[in-house]
């Protein structure tokens, strides 16, 4: 394991653990690192399994930190408002954009 995906995983751990204390996500939610080439064209992403109830977050794992840190704020606002659109529709909605802000204003409160 290298030192750049060290660092990204410790901030995942510790971004995990403020999030669900400060934002919580009422299911479980697996969070990974991911080579950007199995996620084309994208930071990171959120996957709800209505099945099992439960989510995954995947977070390229070269992002840089102010980018890593956004970019889990993104995913941990769709988890938060997955159950509010249906699987055909734009996730990002109103209330997504909404609790998008507020994750990032108390992101920009941490030293990370």
């Amino acid at each position: 394991m290298s030192s750049h995906s060290d660092w990204r995983r410790l901030l995942l751990k510790r971004f995990r653990r403020w999030a669900q204390a400060k934002f919580p996500v009422p299911f479980p939610l697996r969070c990974y690192l991911k080579h950007p080439a199995k996620m084309p064209d994208m930071l990171g992403y959120f996957e709800f399994n209505e099945e099992e109830n439960r989510g995954v977050i995947c977070i390229a794992n070269t992002c840089t930190a102010d980018c890593f840190i956004d970019t889990l704020c993104e995913e941990w606002a769709h988890a938060r408002t997955a159950y509010l659109c249906t699987d055909d529709e734009d996730p990002h909605t109103a209330s997504f954009w909404a609790e998008y802000g507020r994750i990032v204003g108390a992101s920009r409160d941490v030293h990370w």
